[in-house]
């Protein structure tokens, strides 16, 4: 019994750990963390014929996505699936050396919102006509720094 005990204790201990661990992943400058998203659901990171970069790092969450690169050049994006048409705010958060621009696109490579900021802080909207599958692409050409951008549904 008092093995059982000690197990138990140990996996709450460790899921404490990894809890800590994801919600330590949200960038600091998050604004949109309690932010739920139920019509919106984000998938992976994506290359597009790889990225040349050999420190490149990023995670993400449900409602947000961030990287740092050195020297990066590539296509990378992200997957966002809609379950219905919906307007959806966002905030973009970059610094970078070096060319670095994003866009949002449908599945026929309509483009939804693009921008090609170096260094921008900025908050925008896009309509999502309908449900389905969209991608936010980052493209790079020998760029150094980082990115974060979050949503939340309007």
């Amino acid at each position: 019994m008092k093995k059982i005990i000690i197990l138990v204790l140990a996996i709450f201990s460790l899921q404490s750990c990894i809890s800590v661990r994801v919600n330590a992943d949200v960038d600091s400058r998050a604004s949109f963390s309690n932010a739920e998203t139920p019509n919106i659901t984000a998938e992976g990171t994506f290359f597009e014929n790889g990225v040349k970069d050999s420190k490149w790092s990023n995670s993400n969450g449900s409602n947000w996505t961030k990287a740092k690169f050195e020297n990066a050049t590539g296509t990378t994006y992200i997957k966002l699936k809609t379950k219905k048409s919906l307007k959806v705010d966002f905030r973009s958060v970059i610094h970078t050396e070096g060319d670095l621009a994003f866009e949002i696109i449908d599945v026929n490579k309509v483009v939804l919102y693009a921008s090609n900021a170096d260094t921008e802080e900025g908050r925008f909207s896009v309509n999502f006509p309908k449900e389905g599958e969209y991608q936010v692409r980052w493209k790079s050409t020998s760029a150094t720094g980082n990115y974060f951008l979050e949503w939340k549904e309007k």
